[in-house]
């Protein structure tokens, strides 16, 4: 998508033409076995993240919030779709690993203990720590991972995660149209963010160590691309490619 900013049927058909795509192949096709255990747990605890998201596509339908109609909350079920299908990848990578997978982590039912908990603005506040988080640590992984079906299939995640941060975006602006809730959304953004991070550093420092990447470029990237999405969300105008650089990512192309 060359530009942030799409209307709702924009974002339906966006969605819509990436909804008919199959569960890839994850032959083995390298040797995983010389990848470290702590990969493939760490794989499971976000396999898990994925899995849900039932209850936000009801409220997209059912709300009386402003700037939201039926493409929006088509938009929203292909999204839970596509978090599914991710779901269904990251399982078939944790088991090409050697790994199991889980059905209970305490990083997780915070989550979606946020999540049920609040409304759907809160919610979707929820939902883009998760994608700044996961698409952040993915592309950190992959780039430590030799060439194989799997580091191609977290790469293609990377992608896809990238454009949910902008949907996301998207609709947080139709919420922040004064002063006072651009002000009050920076402040809960910079809190739910800053604790999505510590928790998720916490609960993946033994993958982020084993793989060499180191604490300091995780944070690094999270920051940055925590940065462009409050940009996103308060500015008053397009996001340039070079304030998106400067924020220390890239728009999509």
């Amino acid at each position: 998508m060359s530009n942030a900013y799409r209307t709702w049927q924009e974002w339906e058909t966006f969605f819509a033409a990436r909804s008919t795509r199959h569960l890839p192949s994850l032959k083995q096709d390298i040797d995983y076995s010389v990848l470290p255990d702590s990969l493939a747990r760490s794989l499971a605890i976000f396999q898990l993240g994925e899995s849900g998201g039932g209850t936000i596509v009801a409220q997209s339908f059912c709300n009386s919030l402003p700037g939201i109609n039926n493409h929006f909350g088509t938009s929203m079920a292909y999204f839970v779709e596509e978090e599914h299908r991710h779901a269904n990848i990251l399982a078939m990578c944790v088991r090409q690993l050697g790994g199991r997978l889980i059905k209970s982590n305490w990083t997780a039912r915070l989550f979606v203990f946020a999540r049920r908990l609040i409304g759907l603005r809160l919610k979707v506040v929820v939902l883009l720590a998760a994608e700044v988080v996961g698409l952040c640590y993915y592309h950190l992984l992959a780039m430590r991972l030799p060439a194989s079906r799997l580091r191609n299939q977290l790469l293609e995640i990377v992608e896809d995660e990238r454009s949910h941060l902008y949907f996301h975006c998207d609709f947080l602006r139709t919420q922040t149209f004064s002063r006072f809730r651009k002000f009050v959304f920076v402040v809960v953004w910079r809190i739910v963010m800053s604790s999505a991070a510590l928790v998720v550093a916490l609960d993946h420092r033994k993958a982020i160590t084993d793989l060499g990447i180191g604490l300091k470029p995780v944070l690094e990237r999270w920051r940055a691309f925590s940065r462009l999405a409050e940009m996103l969300v308060v500015s008053d105008s397009q996001i340039t490619c070079r304030q998106a650089r400067e924020a220390g990512t890239d728009l999509p192309s």
